[in-house]
């Protein structure tokens, strides 16, 4: 007998936790993502080794007329909010090129091209249910140019990320806008237009 009251204090508790983790949620607030970069350990070795391989500068500029990063949207109930950024897109941009080229064997040095960059747009989605679905999409322009200013190389890159994981989450935002920008420049990296100037780009 205390056998039996025993499982059913078990399976009682057990219910009382599914339906906890399984509560949909009942608010939705607006968030505010700080723009940090952190190279994933997963972009190491995805790049052929360039034939040329040093970089004078990166230079990146912000020049969305729309700031706000997107819409945080439940699936269930007509419940929204903004998602903005804190921190300077350009600098976010800059930091995120330089490791992410680095990783890959680009040397920042004075005697290569120059680097200049300019957000287009980034925009993100989440989804919300139980938990939320993510993702995050980036265009930049980019161009490879002489001290002098003349250009050797241009071209829009985009890059699209997704995640999942709790709502409203700051990491989840963060690596899927982290995602989108290194998904961005591993296309700029394959791109032979772009291979050859680093080669060629010079006064």
């Amino acid at each position: 007998m205390p056998r039996d009251t025993s499982l059913r204090a078990g399976t009682s508790i057990a219910s009382v936790m599914l339906a906890v983790s399984g509560c949909v949620v009942s608010s939705v607030q607006p968030v505010t993502v700080p723009l940090v970069y952190r190279p994933s350990p997963r972009q190491l070795g995805l790049v052929d080794s360039f034939p040329c391989n040093a970089v004078a500068r990166v230079q990146a500029s912000d020049a969305r007329s729309e700031k706000t990063l997107g819409l945080r949207t439940h699936e269930s109930k007509p419940l929204k909010a903004e998602v903005s950024a804190s921190g300077d897109a350009g600098s976010w941009i800059e930091d995120g090129v330089q490791k992410y080229l680095t990783q890959s064997g680009i040397h920042f040095q004075g005697g290569g091209p120059e680097l200049i960059m300019s957000l287009d747009s980034l925009r993100t989605s989440e989804s919300i249910l139980r938990r939320s679905s993510y993702e995050a999409r980036i265009a930049l322009s980019s161009r490879l140019q002489t001290s002098a200013g003349k250009s050797c190389w241009e071209g829009r890159i985009e890059g699209v990320s997704g995640n999942y994981g709790y709502s409203g989450s700051i990491v989840d935002y963060q690596e899927t806008l982290n995602g989108a920008l290194t998904a961005a420049l591993l296309r700029m990296a394959e791109s032979q237009g772009f291979r050859d100037a680093l080669c060629h780009c010079a006064d």
